[in-house]
């Protein structure tokens, strides 16, 4: 094991003890909202931003995407990604992993009508599609309490270059998918086959 590898790990495993919070991965197109969306969440959660082409560093409870817009929402419902965020809501779909869609102040607007028109409707049966294919849409209002009350978000798998013994311990499911190079500490592993955890390779 190199030391870069070696200092990820002892950095994992010790934010894993430190930090109880939960940890939540934030997919957003870096405007001046959803950078203070971004903050105030920085003060509930233990906060990773997504970029893309790289992978992330830590096992997350929620994965958020914040200010969803029409286009978004249309062509991802549409199996059509037509950005690199609506690309990895794609390979989280094609996982079966789910993921907060956070509508902008436009489709909030939709959201929440009482009387939607002809065009929201259409609108809303692209958010509900998302929903059956393992969205779930919360306005920011309501995104916090949300995470907090959800004692385990149903992750299929963990993205990280090491599994800890803490992981495995929060780990609810019965069945796990790694990356091929990710690897298990043997505290982890022992824990795996004491839970009857069946580990997939992908």
């Amino acid at each position: 094991m190199d030391m870069q590898a070696l200092q990820r790990l002892i950095q994992e495993v010790v934010s894993t003890i430190v930090n109880t919070n939960k940890r939540v991965l934030i997919v957003h197109p870096q405007t001046t909202i959803s950078n203070r969306q971004v903050e105030t969440l920085k003060s509930y959660f233990q906060v990773e931003e997504w970029q893309a082409d790289t992978p992330s560093q830590m096992f997350h409870d929620a994965t958020v995407f914040l200010e969803v817009d029409q286009s978004f929402i249309v062509s991802s419902a549409q199996g059509l990604p037509h950005s690199p965020a609506s690309l990895f809501l794609t390979e989280l779909l094609l996982k079966d992993e789910p993921a907060i869609l956070v509508p902008n102040e436009k489709m909030s607007v939709v959201f929440t009508t009482n009387e939607p028109n002809a065009y929201m409707k259409m609108l809303l049966q692209h958010m509900k599609s998302l929903q059956e294919f393992g969205c779930e849409f919360q306005l920011f209002s309501q995104l916090i309490p949300s995470i907090k009350d959800k004692e385990n978000l149903n992750r299929y798998d963990i993205q990280a270059d090491f599994i800890t013994e803490e992981m495995i311990r929060s780990y609810k499911g019965q069945q796990l998918k790694l990356p091929f190079h990710t690897k298990i500490t043997p505290l982890a592993l022992d824990l795996i086959h004491e839970k009857g955890i069946r580990i997939l390779r992908n």
